[in-house]
């Protein structure tokens, strides 16, 4: 058993409202979330409905929720901090870890490191705005090379920040090849703040491995492997694999039923089961033939069939 902090991290288009919804219905071993970015506006004024996913009164109980902004512009970095604020929100973290290029070439997410002054700038305006210790930041060890984090680190840790997240690849690598856990350590060596890992903790074993190798690391966030495996979190707690086919069922008719809800149409609805079961596929053994059949569904019946046909066994 763990007594670390696990986070869910922030994964647009997937862990939003409705997945944190469904997953603290059913699942449990979260101590927080982090909510998929939201990017700053020009002006000074935010629209409701740009924040209508934190609303603090729909969010599940029992699992705080940390907004995120994204953005490269100071002033209009302080906009949406007031209006978080005024929802009641006392901690923000900021994205400079988005790897997407269209983003990082604008200055933004993992392209902010690019940027001394900027970078500075925007984490001046976030610990001014929000107070000591409640403000953070997700990065990425760089751009292309995976040094520009180490040099940007004394920029990050003039600041009080309420902790750095590193996810140790750089944004040219997407979310392909493998972490660089040596950088991490370097990392975590020079790092006086407190320090989040995150990246590729799929498993019990993952997490097992990395926490023997930092055992000063006590704070851990996890993306794709809660999306894959919604189990993940409390079997680190437990120390053994907690998984459960019709606890897995019931949560999946759940989420299901919260995404129709809300989707305008079949369309809308099968955009968001094919995102979330791109990553809950290979967790099977019939995973390949089960994707093979599920993207191509066209109707919210057709999927459901496919579903019903193929019968689950996990890995």
């Amino acid at each position: 058993m763990t007594n670390a902090t696990i986070s869910l991290a922030p994964l647009r288009g997937v862990t939003g409202l409705r997945f944190r919804q469904a997953f603290q219905a059913h699942m449990s071993g979260l101590d927080l979330a982090v909510a998929p970015f939201i990017a700053t506006v020009q002006g000074d004024r935010v629209k409701p409905e740009i924040l209508r996913g934190i609303e603090p009164s729909v969010q599940p109980k029992g699992l705080p929720l940390i907004p995120q902004v994204i953005g490269k512009d100071a002033r209009q970095l302080r906009v949406m901090l007031r209006a978080m604020k005024e929802l009641g929100y006392t901690q923000v973290d900021l994205n400079s870890g988005c790897p997407w290029p269209f983003v990082a070439k604008k200055g933004r997410g993992a392209g902010l490191l690019r940027d001394e002054a900027n970078l500075a700038a925007m984490l001046e305006a976030g610990c001014e705005e929000l107070g000591e210790g409640n403000f953070s930041i997700k990065v990425r060890l760089g751009i292309e090379e995976k040094t520009l984090l180490a040099k940007r680190l004394p920029i990050l840790l003039r600041y009080p920040l309420r902790e750095i997240c590193v996810h140790p690849r750089t944004a040219k690598q997407m979310y392909e090849g493998t972490v660089d856990l040596d950088a991490f350590e370097r990392i975590c060596e020079a790092c006086t703040l407190p320090l989040t890992y995150n990246g590729d903790i799929r498993t019990l074993e993952d997490y097992q491995m990395l926490s023997a190798r930092f055992p000063t690391v006590s704070r851990w966030m996890i993306g794709r492997g809660i999306v894959a495996n919604p189990f993940l979190a409390e079997s680190i707690r437990a120390g053994k694999d907690t998984r459960d086919m019709a606890r897995f069922q019931a949560w999946h008719a759940d989420i299901l039923a919260r995404y129709a809800e809300n989707a305008p149409g079949d369309h809308a609805l099968l955009g968001h089961l094919k995102e979330l079961w791109s990553y809950l596929a290979p967790t099977f053994k019939q995973g390949d033939q089960l994707w093979n059949s599920l993207k191509i569904t066209r109707t919210r019946d057709e999927f459901e069939r496919v579903l019903r046909l193929v019968p689950l066994q996990w890995r």
